[in-house]
């Protein structure tokens, strides 16, 4: 079959075709069986195509779409606002929790006797050496 015959063939089904160029695919479908099974194809597939958009779409198809995408905003918008609340939920622990922490603090520096980190934190200050003789020493008596 000739390229610039199935364009013609193609183009016909929207009309967009000339009156010469009509002439020359009325002739061509008159000498070809091939081409004019090919056509009632095309106008075949055509309408099943039309016939399915139709159904698929259906009355108010654009403000269904809107609708979808209106609630799928609100929906966002309510988890927003959920975010909110437990950002301020948070930021009143958060404050309590820092209030109670600098209170301790403070209690286990008055009450350890120096300003270190061990009395700040409620331990006892421990040399390098007590730290790293004690696994040492227990680990001597172990193997003896």
């Amino acid at each position: 079959m000739d390229k610039r015959i199935l364009e013609l063939l193609y183009r016909s089904l929207d009309g967009d075709l000339t009156r010469d160029e009509r002439t020359t695919l009325e002739a061509a479908l008159a000498d070809s069986p091939e081409l004019r099974k090919e056509r009632e194809e095309l106008l075949a597939l055509r309408g099943h195509l039309k016939a399915g958009a139709a159904e698929s779409f259906g009355p108010f198809f654009a403000e269904r779409v809107m609708g979808a995408i209106r609630s799928a905003r609100e929906e966002d918008i309510g988890g927003a606002r959920f975010m909110e609340s437990l950002r301020y939920a948070f930021a009143r622990v958060a404050l309590v929790a820092a209030a109670v922490a600098a209170f301790l603090l403070i209690y286990n520096l008055n009450q350890g006797g120096g300003m270190s980190i061990a009395a700040a934190l409620g331990g006892r200050d421990t040399s390098i050496e007590e730290v790293l003789t004690a696994p040492v020493k227990e680990t001597l008596e172990e193997l003896l």
